[in-house]
């Protein structure tokens, strides 16, 4: 009866160590998936030529899923001139955020795209 106890013991602290495996796995690879979100977002509008690179801010969704779990992250794409004087360089962030089991999440991106053309 004791070694029963003891075996039950045992297997509940390894089902509770698989557990918090299992969910930070999940966790790990959401952040991922949302970094990959936010670097894609970023490479369409580096693709796009410089004059089509508009707007200020613009938020939309994205659906990701992992490991059994599917989530739509918040996406904001914002575009601003760097310098009043000089339009020929333009700064784009994306910021890409999430919840996962009421814990929030974010990860930024940001890059600086200049013009081509010489004045």
């Amino acid at each position: 009866m004791v070694s029963i106890v003891i075996l039950m013991v045992a297997m509940l602290g390894t089902f509770q160590a698989i557990n918090l495996a299992m969910d930070k796995n999940v966790e790990n690879q959401l952040r991922q998936k949302g970094m990959a979100v936010a670097e894609q977002q970023l490479n369409d509008l580096k693709a796009r030529p410089f004059a089509n690179i508009t707007g200020t801010s613009i938020k939309s969704f994205v659906s990701i899923a992992s490991a059994s779990v599917f989530k739509n992250v918040s996406v904001e794409r914002r575009i601003d001139t760097l310098a009043a004087s000089n339009s020929q360089t333009k700064q784009i962030s994306i910021r890409v955020w999430w919840r996962y089991r009421n814990k929030p999440y974010e990860h930024q991106v940001t890059s600086s795209i200049g013009s081509n053309e010489l004045q």
